[in-house]
């Protein structure tokens, strides 16, 4: 994606480039890149015609991406609600290790005991 030259030709069987690099690092967006990114980005308040170097594309793929996964998060802990494995889950989400093993242990031990309720 990276192209110091704007006259080079992309290759039929190649894909469009998302946006192309000058030498100064200014960056470009394709036609495809637009299609590509303009919602995403749209969807959490980033107008992409202020994205104008490679930096401020990764800042906005992070943010973007940041948020994604919080309202990923939100969704999958109202699902949970009540479910005997939410701590577990949530503990992976954050990714602590001890919180991990203890949610691991209380899930196993609630497993143990509904099998012998049964």
């Amino acid at each position: 994606m990276h192209d110091d030259d704007k006259t080079a030709l992309v290759d039929a069987d190649e894909p469009e480039p998302f946006y192309r690099l000058d030498a100064n690092g200014r960056l470009t967006w394709t036609e495809e890149g637009l299609r590509t990114y303009r919602k995403r980005f749209a969807r959490f308040g980033i107008h992409i015609e202020t994205i104008t170097t490679f930096e401020d594309f990764r800042t906005a793929m992070l943010l973007s991406a940041r948020v994604f996964v919080e309202d990923t998060l939100e969704q999958i802990a109202e699902r949970a609600q009540g479910k005997p494995w939410r701590e577990l889950l949530e503990a992976a989400f954050i990714g602590d290790k001890a919180a991990i093993e203890k949610a691991r242990r209380r899930y196993e031990t609630r497993q143990k005991l509904s099998v012998i309720k049964q």
